[in-house]
């Protein structure tokens, strides 16, 4: 199960269940009014903010602005992820 942590508008932003199980850096998926593994966007969190996979379904200025809105709720996102991974595993 990829749980959505926070809803801005259309952009939604989710965790996804392999990345708990098989990554050591926390991540969160970005995607545009629902949850599509295959075309999301993907921000790493640790060790900074940065993208991993652009994805197909933003367009650039929603990618920047999913970018504004991991940083603004960093602190949340991380501690929320952590929390997660240790029920993953």
């Amino acid at each position: 199960m990829s749980p959505r942590v926070l809803v801005s508008r259309e952009l939604v932003f989710w965790f996804h269940s392999h990345d708990a199980l098989h990554e050591d850096r926390a991540s969160i998926h970005v995607g545009k009014g629902s949850q599509d593994d295959f075309n999301d966007a993907k921000v790493w969190l640790e060790p900074e903010i940065e993208v991993a996979r652009a994805g197909r379904t933003l367009r650039r200025q929603e990618l920047n602005r999913a970018l504004q809105i991991i940083e603004q709720h960093y602190a949340y996102l991380r501690e929320q992820w952590h929390a997660y991974r240790d029920r993953a595993n």
